[in-house]
This record gives structure tokens, sequence and C-alpha cells, in this order.
């Protein structure tokens, strides 16, 4: 593609000056190589652009509508070129950020209004969902998530460590009792997420790390669901602190064996694996980076 590039390009060089010679001159190379370059052309097209004479050049009927046609597909390639480079190179134009629905409500909602403040000129589009597979099946430019994201073609930096807690309503633990040990959750409702600990939860003892097994009558992939159902008083969940903070803050929810309950999953930022990033991701990357805690990139 950029081989036949650079024949129209020489070929325009040619016809606007009517002169292998001036030609080469100005795309400093050899007379023999633009003649070379335009001859090749005509072969690719089965068409005589030129008529050639020892006094120069001249276009023949069909090089002169090919001349014209190829003066304004140059000059819109050029610019298409020069919006792509300022639109890479400007702090401005619209950013793509895919987020788990969880924690796009309760953590990054609430920056995102200090980061359009900061950044008016940068637009933001958020989708929230389950976890991507990728950024093309996202549609993004950064994806946010707390599960691995197998993308050959992103790398990613830390943005923390997710804490997790396992809670219930007092209406739930006034009515079923506490569970004074995690093995005691065999005798409990416990609301499951199908994504993560599915059938067993971590606990901590001491230095070591055991698995509970448990039950219960209500699945979903959803943290934000699961919450709604632990404040309903239907049984006990197992969360992330983030998305149950205020309401155990509140009361409205019991956290249930504090400092036993040990988090496997971190979060991370991913992006684009190649060098050339756009100034509007690089800067939305450092924004995340000093809200939270230092990063690691991979």
């Amino acid at each position: 593609m950029m081989q036949d590039l650079n024949k129209l390009q020489t070929f325009v060089q040619v016809a606007a000056r009517g002169s292998f010679t001036l030609a080469a001159r100005e795309l400093r190379v050899s007379p023999s190589a633009v003649s070379k370059q335009v001859q090749q052309l005509e072969k690719a097209l089965s068409v005589s652009l030129l008529n050639r004479s020892t006094r120069g050049v001249a276009l023949t009927e069909a090089g002169l509508a090919f001349y014209q046609r190829c003066q304004d597909a140059l000059a819109a390639l050029d610019d298409a070129v020069n919006q792509a480079q300022t639109l890479h190179a400007g702090s401005s134009g619209t950013l793509r950020v895919h987020v788990v629905s969880g924690f796009a409500q309760r953590e990054l909602s609430p920056l995102m209004v200090k980061f359009m403040k900061e950044h008016p000129q940068i637009g933001l589009e958020m989708s929230t969902s389950t976890p991507a597979q990728s950024l093309v099946e996202a549609g993004a430019d950064v994806v946010v998530s707390g599960k691995t994201m197998p993308d050959p073609g992103a790398v990613w930096r830390e943005l923390g460590v997710i804490d997790y807690v396992a809670c219930a309503s007092p209406d739930y633990l006034a009515r079923h009792g506490a569970p004074a040990k995690p093995e005691d959750l065999c005798d409990h409702n416990c609301l499951l997420h199908t994504f993560f600990a599915p059938r067993e939860w971590p606990f901590r003892s001491g230095a070591r790390e055991k698995l509970v097994r448990v039950t219960g009558s209500f699945k979903s992939n959803n943290s934000e669901v699961l919450a709604q159902l632990a404040l309903g008083g239907v049984g006990i969940a197992r969360l992330p602190l983030y998305v149950v903070r205020e309401e155990i803050r509140s009361g409205r929810l019991v956290s249930l064996f504090d400092g036993m309950v040990p988090s496997r999953q971190i979060m991370r930022v991913y992006y684009p694996s190649h060098d050339n990033l756009p100034e509007k991701t690089k800067i939305f990357l450092r924004f995340l980076e000093a809200h939270f805690k230092p990063s690691k990139k991979r």
C-alpha cells in the first residue's frame, strides 16, 4: 500500500512540474528512479499517463483526469493524517472507558466528577457491565477491572488490592443468629457470586488461609444485586468493601469475621500495549494512579 502511495505521489510531482528531472530534485531521488516508478504505475493501471519527448513530458487525457483525482485524494489523506496526529498529541477528544459495574458506581463515578472538572477538554464515554475479555470486546480505550483480562494486546497498571468483607443485615442475624466462626456458614443461607468464589469462600486463620464451603438459595454475577439481597435480610454475602462500605458504616449491614476475610483480587487498569498512547489516555492513567495505590506495570 505504501509503495503504491509513493508511486502516486511521484506521478503527481512529475505532472505538476512537467519534468522527471525537476520532480526527482523535489523528491531527492534520481530521475531514473522517478521514471521507473511512473512506468510501474502505468503498467499497474494499464493506462498511459504521460507523453514523453525530448522537451519533457505532458499528460495524456487519461493522465490529466487521473492527476486531478490524485491531487484531491492526496490532499484528503494529508488532512486525515494531520487530524489523527492532532488528536493523538492533543489532550482532547473522547476517551472510552469500560468499568465493572459496582466499582463504577461506588468508586469511579465520584472521581470522574473531579476528572471532568480538571480536564473539561476530554470527553468520557463510560460503559459498565461484567468484566470484559479484551479491549476490542469492550469497545474501549481503557478497561478497569478486578478480573484478569486475557488480552495479549493489552498491558495493565495495578490500582490496588480489593478489600473484601462478609456481611449480613441486623434483621437476618436476629432471626438466624450470627455465625461465630467461618465454619458455621454451612448453617446459613449464603448469597453467591457466580464469578468470584461461588462455592468456597476463603478465610484467614493466623498465617494460614482456609476455604469454607458455602451454599445458598441466591446467585448473581453482580455485587450490587447481592448487596441488595443482603440488605433485605435474605442471607450473608461476601462482597468487595467498596460496595457496602457506607451500609456497614451506617449499621444497615454488619461486618462478620473482621480481619479474617482475605482478598485475592487486584483492581487493574488495562490499556493498549503499544508505545504511542494518545495524550488523553496518558492523562487518564496518571489521574487514576494519583487516586489509588502506587501502580505496577505489566
